[in-house]
């Protein structure tokens, strides 16, 4: 089959590597990659076999003028809102849909679904070692990848049907292994086991302790899942039960203390103590902010819970999830890739959470403002009451949760820890309707006289 070359032309470097993966990994596609309709351009003009081009809608008219000039036919696919007197193009939605990404693609190339089943995937398919965290058989034959000089060797330490406890997959990470391999045919068998195995972890009886344990592992895999894949049914099925399980235990914890130590052990992931953080205080401040009844209060908790799960789900590092502000970004030394990431990822987030379904009304929103503007992008020189109280309710809450985990004193002093950690935030926070939240924090978390 004679290679399919794509020329990709999109701002973000992290959505460009998101679709870039789904087109190598469903089409065996050759990509080339540009940020900007002057790139895109200069890669037309010098490569006369690209196949199709797949533009974000900013730089659309450029490369529509491009192929007008030089007469060319090359298929030609919009992401986002689009129009222009040459309607040579087809258009997607900009929600990041890559289910409907391919289907253009098949349908611009003239080509069938079928023709590429057997391209999807390597041979051999790499899984973070934590990706089996959740399980206790194998669901296929698993492999690890030895380096040699005369090529990569694959040796099966996993039988389907063998089983192992988490202990075991530990002591391979301390020898070095991040990744377990499987044959590509078994793919669907090992995904199968992967979502039947979490889930029923994810529903078992256990304590407070093991439980925030066991969500933290499901954190991290639906997470990589949906970075890695987009939104599938898997992945849709994954998050869900893993945000339901975080509430639940919420719901059952009536007392802060004892989890608040739990979450502030290190050796989970920043990402996750981060968003579970921000659930537990809210769950604890929601009822102070008198917005409705309690089944209402429910509601506000199911889109926070929502908010903190996809909130930063394109911020792949610690020190990325830890700026919250412009002064922070200034501050922070960062590559041109992650000052990217820093400064979109609440719109991107905000647009990938569109496509997931049942969305509670208003999430995406939140989730695009909380950081205090209204486009996504970047962080606000001042800060401002014109955005959703709930994202302002959000922002502040983030933004204590930060502070709480940058606490280096021992459990006994937590609480005189988290009321320091407060003081920066009474003098950022002028505004009337973030004075409030600060106050209810404060309120939450002074000692009762007796």
């Amino acid at each position: 089959m004679v290679i399919i070359k794509i020329l990709l032309i999109e701002p973000s470097e992290s959505i460009g590597e998101l679709i870039t993966k789904n087109l190598q990994r469903n089409f065996d596609a050759d990509v080339l990659y540009a940020q900007n309709a002057e790139e895109g351009v200069e890669a037309i003009k010098s490569d006369d076999e690209i196949s199709l081009i797949i533009a974000r809608n900013q730089s659309a008219a450029p490369i529509l003028n491009c192929l007008y000039d030089l007469s060319l036919k090359t298929p030609f696919i919009v992401i986002g809102d689009f129009e222009h007197v040459y309607k040579k193009y087809a258009l997607v939605s900009d929600q990041l849909r890559l289910e409907e990404i391919n289907r253009l693609v098949l349908k611009a190339l003239g080509l069938k679904k079928e023709d590429f089943d057997h391209l999807k995937l390597p041979d051999y398919v790499p899984f973070s070692v934590k990706h089996f965290y959740l399980m206790n058989k194998s669901p296929c034959d698993v492999y690890i990848k030895l380096l040699k000089k005369t090529g990569d060797e694959y040796v099966k330490r996993l039988k389907k049907g063998d089983s192992f406890a988490k202990e075991d997959l530990k002591k391979y990470e301390e020898y070095g292994v991040g990744d377990f391999y499987i044959l590509k045919d078994s793919y669907d068998l090992f995904m199968e086991g992967l979502i039947a195995q979490s889930l029923n972890s994810l529903k078992s009886a256990r304590s407070m302790e093991e439980n925030v344990e066991v969500i933290g592992d499901s954190y991290v895999i639906s997470t990589d899942l949906m970075r890695a894949l987009g939104i599938t049914p898997v992945c849709i099925t994954l998050v869900n039960q893993t945000i339901q399980s975080m509430k639940n235990q919420i719901l059952q914890s009536p007392k802060l203390g004892p989890l608040l130590k739990k979450i502030m052990e290190d050796h989970l992931s920043y990402s996750y103590r981060h968003s579970y953080l921000i659930c537990a205080l809210s769950y604890s401040l929601l009822p102070k902010m008198e917005w409705g009844s309690q089944d209402q209060q429910a509601s506000l908790l199911e889109k926070i819970c929502m908010v903190s799960y996809f909130h930063d789900i394109f911020l792949d590092q610690e020190k990325l999830v830890r700026i919250g502000s412009l002064e922070e970004l200034k501050a922070a030394k960062l590559t041109p890739r992650e000052h990217e990431q820093i400064i979109n990822h609440a719109h991107h987030a905000a647009t990938l959470v569109q496509s997931f379904p049942r969305l509670p009304q208003g999430v995406d929103v939140i989730i695009k403002q909380h950081h205090g503007v209204t486009n996504g992008v970047g962080f606000p020189e001042v800060l401002t009451a014109a955005i959703s109280p709930l994202a302002i309710f959000f922002m502040v809450v983030e933004d204590f949760s930060t502070k709480i985990l940058a606490i280096e004193d021992s459990p006994e002093n937590i609480a005189q820890s988290m009321r320091s950690a407060l003081v920066p935030l009474k003098e950022k926070y002028q505004l009337p309707s973030y004075r409030k939240i600060v106050t209810e924090i404060e309120s939450m978390i002074t000692p009762k006289k007796s």
